[in-house]
């Protein structure tokens, strides 16, 4: 626990220091205050749910994913110093996704905050705030499991931009293409579980049926869409346990494998 505790605190330093970091933040409460003055009517809960969304869909992981790389990359010079340290290597680990996950929790609440200030719906900004929390959870784990995959800086965020965009619209536009085979068409429960297993289609999904804002019959659906529809928050928060879990054990891995 004293490992994990001078990690965190030693993250947390690091990371107030990093101007990447406060930028985004800064970029955050912008694009949260931009559905507030862009609809300053009585009544603009809808529309800023889904700016806020449509944040959540692009900046948070996008924030998350580099500060994770960037953070995993930071110890390369202090690398063999740690590992001379008595401590347990997932201690290095989950300390720093504890601390990076503090800040995310942070600008994912500066996105919310300009909305509730204004009277915005809290219930829906809370449900909102706890699913792009999910989601940017899972991007930093994956950003540090990128950073401590390599020893290039450069090389490491690019792979980084490139699993975010491969989640944000490749994953979307391989399934398209698959699509058009006919062969494959009969098998909905795989389109399904495609957008299962994707967190920001999760999230996006989540988000727009829990809002009551999709005309759509539950029954129509194949039985395991139908299972996903009932049940979307416990699915959402099953994935992001997932994904975290197995982003956070390969970060892990690849510390002791260094070793």
């Amino acid at each position: 626990m004293n490992a994990f505790l001078v990690i965190f605190t030693r993250e947390l330093q690091t990371a107030f220091l990093n101007r990447l970091v406060l930028v985004f933040c800064g970029v955050c409460l912008l694009a949260g205050g931009i559905p507030v003055w862009a609809d300053p009517g009585r009544d603009f809960s809808e529309t800023a749910l889904y700016a806020l969304l449509q944040a959540g869909l692009y900046l948070i992981p996008l924030f998350a994913i580099l500060i994770g790389v960037g953070s995993a990359q930071n110890e390369q010079e202090e690398h063999l110093l740690l590992m001379s340290q008595p401590m347990n290597r997932g201690t290095r680990v989950w300390g720093k996704f504890a601390a990076l996950g503090v800040l995310v929790a942070a600008a994912v609440l500066l996105l919310v905050l300009p909305a509730a200030i204004a009277g915005c719906r809290l219930g829906a900004l809370g449900f909102l705030w706890f699913h792009i929390l999910g989601v940017g959870g899972v991007f930093l784990a994956l950003g540090l499991a990128v950073g401590f995959s390599g020893t290039d800086r450069v090389k490491a965020h690019m792979v980084g931009l490139s699993v975010w965009l491969i989640l944000l619209a490749g994953w979307n536009v391989l399934a398209l293409v698959a699509a058009q085979f006919s062969g494959v068409q009969p098998w909905p429960q795989v389109w399904v579980s495609l957008l299962m297993i994707n967190p920001l289609d999760a999230l996006r999904i989540s988000t727009m049926f829990s809002l009551d804002k999709i005309p759509f019959e539950v029954g129509t659906a194949p039985a395991l869409a139908q299972w996903w529809l009932e049940h979307l928050s416990l699915w959402f928060v099953i994935l992001c346990l997932v994904w975290i879990a197995a982003a956070l054990a390969w970060s892990r891995f690849q510390i002791e494998r260094a070793e």
